[in-house]
């Protein structure tokens, strides 16, 4: 292969000629799988196939059970260079791992002026020396968790060929090869219809490639062609006798369907279009193999590919001169090569199939192609004979094996069901969050007190959070939108159906696979309960959600009637509810009959003791800058109060939200002649801590909407467990916490008047004494005291059906 060069993190120089492509191996330590990426375009993400094929590898070789991945990115006809950047790039936007992902890729550079695949892909297989290798398209990606997967199945069965589970970027499954029902091991050429599996995708063992000499000389894939390049390896692996498993149950190979320009889209030459066919009638094995098997790849060959191309072509202007002869006479090869492929042809393709034999003309084939387009739902069903109906390649057979299969399916999800409660010490639950849940602190702390009694597996946005049986990775750009056109038609069950999230997960979550599903917000609610958990559903409501927007008034017209039809809808159907404050709970109870317990934002004990109360007297605040917060009235009330002699400072810690807003108080800051500071935010983690050398917490929440009123933040018990008094304003909920447990003071009023009254009462005395009584609840009012009701609440849930079946 000419002009092949490499390039890579531990290789001097631009690269080496082809003839080095074996020195190239042994970059990076041995390996279990080598991923081989061809890329021809820049534009393709190719940094998405690499962060899926090391997600959840053994980077450092200290993860248990994860395997030793290593990407080739194969650069055809680009610069290998750019393709890295590229690369490199698209990583760094995926957080600190970047580097150490990046670490475990090479670059090959293949220029050999073709435009066919098989050159670059040829070039990073030769260069392998995993024990298994995996090729993959630049618009694809692998499921998350597929790769340590299929290395585990592969392993324990003994995998020649482990194919991969298929399925579209949107969803859809693409099932092929149709198996015989039930089957996924040790699969049989023509018993499981291998031949229809044209792409060697999934692990192939790199010892049985060599075995097979399909190493040797240019690759194991096809030189040249511009399609169907990897027609003849897939084949020879399955007529091989080697071992060939499908991973059913393993997660997928994502076949992407959004990028422009396909190269598997455009439509060519016939002549291009079945050259990888054709070739197979020269090859002396393929001739040698028994009856059945050559008669299953001519059916397929026939059916997919020869008639396929009539089928696109019924017009008389898509053909060129020449193609209906190359047509006719490979048909005849094929029939020559198993004369009885014609009677597992359905009654169209056997009508089609007659028409190439006899057409005299391209009029005439365009004519047999637009009719056969017009076929009736029979004709494309039945055989003309009807004993032909039971040949193992016929329509109705294999429709009648899917059918079959899927109920074999179905049975063994329903069996699966009733183990996982009825024997299993641990039932399953799935906590189910449209957010990204690594950085939620609500879900969090639901899976972390839900771990220790069950097993849980989460679905949302962002990566596995720890301490989780598994994770369902809900792709970023699947964020749930209503459809304005719906929802002014009141279409709800149709807006909620149509979201993007909700729909991928529809697809990718499996019915009955969880004992209770925990949904968390009420945008989760009806999916929960769509995916039919055998015990049931708790819901875990994070505010008020009919008047989540009061505020905004073409809100309240168009979207709070949706939300209220969603609770009237699907709370009743939930085994349990719980909010995060006493006045919610009670309003979702007076509105929609349900009963809602009542597990609060609590933040976890922390082993702090109460610092010292000097002068001044340093009050806090840490959150979202955002104007509806109305943050200026705090601070205004600090100044002022200063101003008339309170021994008071106000330290902010803000996120930047409102970057113009954030601006403004920081002019407001520096104005105050260092009464005020504002600082940036602080990390979750250390907090606590930073917190805790203050003094008062301060949180004034102007009563904009119902949430707002009755809202118990987690702020505020921060604030407790930094060991901290208050200052809040008259909330109902949170002045009743303060109060209850002598933690602080409540304003009279929510304007800077009232506040600067309340922070005017502020002493070090008093604020001593508030620190200690703070000290004094935080175990009450800590996270291993509330969060234990949703233990409680999905025990129960549990407990009910097992005692229900059971009766």
């Amino acid at each position: 292969m000419s002009g092949t060069g490499t390039s890579g993190a531990d290789t001097p120089g631009a690269g080496t000629s082809g003839t080095d492509l074996a020195d190239a191996r042994g970059w990076l330590p041995s390996v279990d799988v080598d991923v081989v990426v061809a890329v021809h375009d820049l534009a393709r993400p190719v940094w998405r196939v690499v962060h899926s094929a090391l997600h959840g590898a053994d980077l450092r070789g200290i993860v248990d059970g994860g395997p030793r991945v290593r990407v080739t990115v194969v650069c055809h006809e680009v610069d290998e260079h750019a393709v890295r950047r590229a690369v490199e790039e698209g990583l760094a936007g995926q957080g600190e791992e970047a580097a150490e992902l990046a670490a475990h890729v090479r670059y090959l550079a293949v220029r050999d002026g073709l435009r066919s695949p098989a050159g670059p892909f040829n070039a990073g297989l030769l260069a392998a020396d995993g024990r298994y290798v995996s090729i993959i398209g630049s618009d694809d990606r692998y499921a998350s968790g597929a790769l340590p997967a299929w290395v585990r199945l592969a392993d324990e069965v003994g995998s020649a060929w482990l194919m991969a589970r298929l399925e579209t970027e949107d969803g859809e499954q693409v099932r092929t090869p149709r198996t015989r029902p039930g089957r996924s091991r040790d699969l049989d050429l023509v018993a499981d219809r291998l031949a229809y599996r044209t792409a060697p995708l999934g692990l192939l063992r790199r010892e049985t490639l060599d075995g097979l000499g399909l190493l040797d000389g240019d690759g194991p894939l096809t030189p040249g062609l511009q399609t169907g390049e990897d027609v003849e390896l897939s084949l020879r692996l399955s007529a091989s006798g080697e071992r060939i498993d499908l991973a059913r149950e393993a997660p997928a190979y994502v076949i992407g369907t959004r990028g422009e320009g396909r190269t598997t889209a455009a439509r060519r030459p016939v002549a291009d279009e079945l050259a990888a066919h054709a070739r197979l009638l020269d090859l002396r094995w393929v001739r040698a193999l028994p009856e059945p098997a050559r008669e299953a790849i001519a059916v397929k060959t026939l059916r997919i590919h020869v008639l396929g191309a009539v089928r696109r072509r019924p017009a008389p202007l898509d053909w060129a001169p020449g193609e209906a002869a190359l047509v006719r006479g490979l048909t005849r090869d094929l029939l020559a090569m198993a004369p009885g492929t014609p009677r597992a042809l359905h009654r169209a393709d056997r009508a089609l199939l007659d028409a190439v034999l006899v057409a005299r003309d391209t009029d005439a084939l365009a004519a047999a192609a637009a009719a056969r387009g017009e076929a009736s739902r029979w004709d494309i069903l039945l055989t003309p004979d009807p004993r032909d109906n039971l040949a193992p390649e016929s329509t109705v057979r294999a429709h009648a094996e899917a059918a079959v299969d899927d109920a074999v399916a179905r049975v063994r999800a329903g069996l699966g069901r009733r183990h996982t409660l009825h024997d299993a010490q641990r039932p399953r639950v799935l906590v189910l969050s449209f957010s990204p849940i690594a950085r939620d602190a609500r879900v969090l702390k639901q899976v972390r007190h839900l771990s220790r009694e069950f097993d849980v597996v989460t679905c949302g946005y962002g990566p596995a959070p720890e301490g989780v049986l598994g994770h369902v990775e809900v792709p970023a750009d699947r964020q749930n939108t209503l459809d304005g056109r719906l929802i002014t038609v009141h279409s709800y069950r149709a807006a909620y159906a149509a979201q993007a999230g909700v729909r991928w997960a529809l697809r990718h979550l499996p019915r009955g696979a969880a004992d209770v599903v925990l949904a968390n917000d009420l945008d989760a609610v009806p999916l929960a309960l769509w995916l039919a958990p055998r015990a049931g559903v708790h819901a875990d409501l994070h505010e008020f959600f009919p008047l989540l927007h009061e505020e905004d008034e073409a809100w309240l017209r168009r979207i709070s009637p949706y939300q209220e039809w969603l609770c009237r809808t699907y709370l009743p159907r939930c085994a349990s509810v719980t909010t995060v404050s006493g006045r919610i709970a009670q309003e979702y109870a007076d509105r929609f009959g349900v009963d809602v317990g009542v597990v609060t934002n609590a933040t976890p004990y922390a082993d702090l003791a109460p610092t010292p109360v000097g002068s001044p007297v340093r009050l806090v605040h840490s959150g979202a800058c955002l104007r509806n917060r109305h943050l200026a009235v705090m601070t205004e009330a600090v100044v002022a109060a200063a101003a008339q002699g309170a021994p008071v400072t106000l330290d902010l810690y803000l996120t930047p939200n409102d970057p113009g807003h954030l601006d403004e108080l920081r002019a407001a800051a520096q104005a105050s002649g260092g009464v005020v500071r504002v600082h940036d935010p602080v990390p979750y983690a250390d907090l606590l801590a930073v917190l805790n050398r203050h003094d008062v917490g301060i949180h004034v929440l102007p009563p904009l909407s119902f949430n707002n009123r009755h809202a118990l933040p987690n702020k505020i018990f921060d604030y407790v467990q930094a060991r901290l008094g208050m200052v809040v304003g008259p909330s109902p909920d949170m002045a009743h916490m303060v109060t209850a447990h002598g933690v602080g003071v409540v304003a009279d009023g929510f304007d800077v008047a009232s506040v600067t009254d309340a922070i005017s009462q502020v002493e070090a005395g008093r604020v001593a004494r508030w620190k200690n009584a703070a000290t004094r609840a935080a175990r009450e009012l800590s996270d291993e005291r509330q969060s234990p009701a949703w233990v409680r609440a999905v025990r129960a849930v549990a407990d009910a059906a097992g005692s229900g079946r059971a009766g």
